[in-house]
Order: C-alpha cells, then structure tokens, then sequence
C-alpha cells in the first residue's frame, strides 16, 4: 500500500508521524511524510534511516531569535485558548497554502492519508480526490466522552460531562473552523459546520497514547483507536561515563528539563533566570538533580556538587536512574516519565500540557500541577520534597511503568491501519 502522512508542530508532534511512518515502511509500505516544522528543522536524515521518503515545507533553517521572541510571547499569555489562536496564526496560517499543495500532492499519488489531526489541508486534499483519510491525535483531551468532564472541570454526571464537552465542542469550533473554512472557500470546496470530522476521522482517529494514561471510553465510536504511545525505534544509548559515575555517586536524582520549552540555543536573559530557579529549588529540596538545559548559552551559573549538567539526553536511559522528572507537561515526556516508573512534577506552559498536568495528577503519579507563570524556586522545591516523600506515588509510578513498558504502540497502529484499509476494499 502507498501511504502518505502530512504532520505539523514542534519536535513532539513530528516525532510520532516519523515513528508511525518507520513502523509502516518495516511492514512493507511504501510511505511519504510531509513536515511542516516549527522549529524549522530538516527531517531528511530520519527518512534515509528508516526507509520512507520525507518532503519539507514551509521553513527550513531556524530565525533562532524571532522564534524564541515568539515563544516568549505565547508563554505570557495566561489564556489558553489565546494561546492557542497565537500558535494558529504566527506558526500554522502562514504555511496553509504549501501544506494544501503538498497535500494534493500525497492525495494523487497515495492510496490512503493519515493527518496531523490539526492539519486541516490534508483532510481537504483527501476528501476532493475521494481518498480514505484517518487522523493522527497525540492526546485524548478533546475527545468528548460523558465519562469524564473536560479538563480541567469537575466530574459533575454524565448529563452535565455531555453539555460541558458541547461547550469546549463549540469553543473549538470558534477557534479552528476560520483557518479550515478560508481554505475550503478559496478553493470552492463546500464549507464546513464543525471541525470534529476534520480533527477525529469518522474512519479511524488513532489516537497516540498509552491505554494506561488514556483508557478506552464505552461511549467513544468505533473510529477513535488507542494505539499507545509512539516512540522511535532505536537502541538505548549508553550512559556518558561522567553520568554513569553521578548516578552511583549518590541518591538517585531529579531530572529537571522543559524541553523545547527552553527555546533554540540563544544566550538571553530568560535562560539565565531560569537556570538560576532551578538551581535554587534544587538547594531548597536539598536533592541530587541532572539538569538539562542549553548550559553553552550560559555565563553565571556556577557548578554545584549535586547537579549534573546536560545539554542532551535520551531519556529512556536517563528516567529509569531517576526519583522524579520536572518537566514541561509535553505528550512526549510525560510518556517517556511514566514508562520507566518515574513519578513527574508538571510546570506547564501552553495548551495540552495543561491536560497533561491534570491527567498525571487525576492518576496519582504527580503533585498539583505547577502554571509556568506562577512558578518560583520555593514552589518547585515543595513539589520535589512531596513527590521525593510519597512512597506511595512511587510505587504506583513504577507499576504503571511495568505495563507501559510491556506497550507497542506503533505496530498496534500499523495493524488498525492495515484492518481499515483492509475493510475498506472489501466494501468496495
């Protein structure tokens, strides 16, 4: 089969397309991914590696400084939802037209199409060329379900669970439907009323998340499909020797990291400030703790005997040595915590981090939740003591760590994929 994938975002939303398209060209697909990054990165390498081909568009080559401005002025933002319209505008709007062409391109040239679930160019392209479209969903936050409220609302029953979820339905709609319908209006498509069809595909929305963090819902279609988390498959790297001897030094460490949420390597003052929160919370804990961060950009953080430095970092060697992670909330991390039985402390700082922030918590293996503008040395060190002292929060960290691990998300994808296609042609 000749399958064609479109993704669009940040390191975390590409990597589960680029993982899904090396499970499916290992089957004996032949695969094309289509990438829009918005860290502008060049994804060609992943593609010669695991056998699909890859096609860049929008940037390649990053504007470190603007992008890192842009950052900044999402962070500040405390509204979420105006979050998100600011990401749609600076770093989606911009590249519709080349997504859209691109798309048609996949659509001629593929039997089926699997989109980002927000790349609503990609849905378009397989709707006119009367191609089987499935979505891609990297949580489960915006799936309606009567079996719990939407984040971050309380648990009400099930009658008021389905008239909140109508509302966060219709806000969703004021916030995605305009970019989507521009398009369909340019190009004389019929315009849309909801964006549910284009961001949950009526024949089959995988959807990238542990069944241990994200339970199949009785009242959820026969199309949304918990694939579990994907993950690319390559070996664990060795341990560098200066960690390795860090690790047995001592009590097992905290991981600190925000991942992209750090922004792309540029000294700024930002950096410093919050290097320095964190080395203060980590005196405050009076922990062991490995902090990744981009340390070359840096000029007054003195060393500290507890702390090991990092600038990169596979995390699946790394977490199992780890009493806890700090982290920015990110689909990616919190899986990569949780898998190797680490307890997480969540600062987030835009959109679905807040979900997953609300989600580690609601299951016991993270404090409250932590909002990046209200964070301070003093907050993050409580954090740390209460997870560093809940027996309890550890040992179900590790147990759900145990059955994660037992997961393959991607080929529990790559065969929904194949029973779709499969159902398909035998309806034709």
């Amino acid at each position: 089969m000749n399958i064609g994938l479109q993704s669009w975002g940040s390191t975390g939303d590409i990597n589960p397309f680029l993982t899904l398209a090396a499970a499916l060209a290992a089957a004996g697909h032949t695969v094309t991914l289509a990438i829009t990054s918005t860290e502008r990165r060049d994804y060609a390498q992943e593609g010669r590696r695991f056998g699909f081909a890859v096609r860049q568009v929008g940037w390649i080559g990053a504007d470190v400084a603007a992008l890192n401005a842009l950052g900044t002025r999402i962070f500040s933002e405390r509204n979420p939802l105006k979050q998100m319209s600011m990401i749609f505008d600076d770093l989606f709007e911009p590249n519709v037209q080349e997504m859209y062409i691109t798309a048609k391109q996949l659509a001629a040239e593929n039997d089926l199409l699997i989109g980002h679930f927000l790349v609503h160019p990609a849905q378009l392209a397989a709707e006119q060329a009367g191609k089987p479209y499935l979505t891609l969903s990297l949580n489960h936050g915006a799936i309606a379900t009567r079996e719990t409220p939407p984040h971050p609302l309380p648990y009400l029953g099930h009658w008021l669970n389905g008239l909140m979820w109508r509302l966060v339905d219709w806000q969703i709609d004021r916030l995605a439907l305009p970019s989507a319908n521009r398009l369909r209006q340019a190009v004389g498509a019929p315009l849309l009323t909801a964006i549910k069809p284009v961001w949950q595909s009526s024949l089959a929305n995988l959807i990238a998340v542990s069944r241990e963090l994200a339970p199949h819902r009785t009242d959820w279609g026969a199309n949304q499909m918990v694939c579990g988390h994907l993950s690319l498959p390559h070996p664990v790297e060795p341990l560098p020797q200066a960690l390795a001897d860090f690790l047995q030094a001592g009590a097992p460490p905290v991981y600190i990291t925000f991942g992209s949420m750090m922004g792309l390597p540029e000294p700024s003052g930002e950096l410093e400030q919050m290097l320095a929160l964190w080395l203060e919370a980590v005196h405050l804990a009076d922990c062991r703790a490995i902090i990744q961060s981009h340390w070359a950009m840096t000029e007054h953080t003195p060393d500290r005997e507890k702390i090991f430095r990092i600038e990169t970092a596979d995390h699946r060697a790394i977490f199992p040595h780890c009493a806890a992670v700090v982290h920015h909330g990110g689909a990616g991390t919190s899986h990569s915590a949780s898998a190797s039985g680490c307890p997480s402390i969540v600062v987030a700082h835009i959109a679905d981090q807040f979900f997953w922030g609300g989600l580690l918590h609601d299951i016991g293996i993270a404090p409250k939740m932590i909002q990046r503008h209200k964070l301070t040395a003093r907050k993050l060190a409580r954090a740390i003591r209460q997870v560093l002292n809940d027996s309890a929060m550890q040992q179900r960290a590790k147990a759900i760590g145990v059955r994660m691990s037992a997961e393959n998300g991607a080929r529990q994808a790559v065969t929904q994929i194949e029973a779709v296609y499969v159902g398909l042609e035998k309806c034709v």
